[in-house]
């Protein structure tokens, strides 16, 4: 038989009157929260890269908005993730 934890607390309480005060303060306190991480801006390079990927992605999608032929499925995603990089190579080269 399982007893959840309010259901032990008044039990506590009605065995030993005098816990009743210690019980409440240990209900009542709350753990505190870690503040949450700040996000990290984004490197030269990724802003480049997310920019070159976007518009050779733009560039081989059809009106209809599928990709061109050899554009499609898994290596279709290679083939722009490889041309995105090598032209932001080129950028950040310059």
């Amino acid at each position: 038989m399982a007893i959840s934890n309010d259901q032990l607390l008044a039990l506590l309480g009605a065995m030993n009157p005098e816990l009743v005060p210690v019980l409440a303060l240990l209900t009542s306190q709350e753990e505190p929260q870690e503040a949450p991480k700040p996000k990290r801006k984004p490197s030269a390079y990724n802003r480049a890269y997310s920019r070159n990927y976007k518009a050779i992605k733009a560039k081989h999608t059809l009106k209809n908005g599928k990709m061109a032929k050899g554009w499609s499925g898994k290596k279709g995603h290679m083939r722009i993730l490889e041309a995105a990089h090598k032209q932001t190579r080129k950028e950040m080269n310059k």
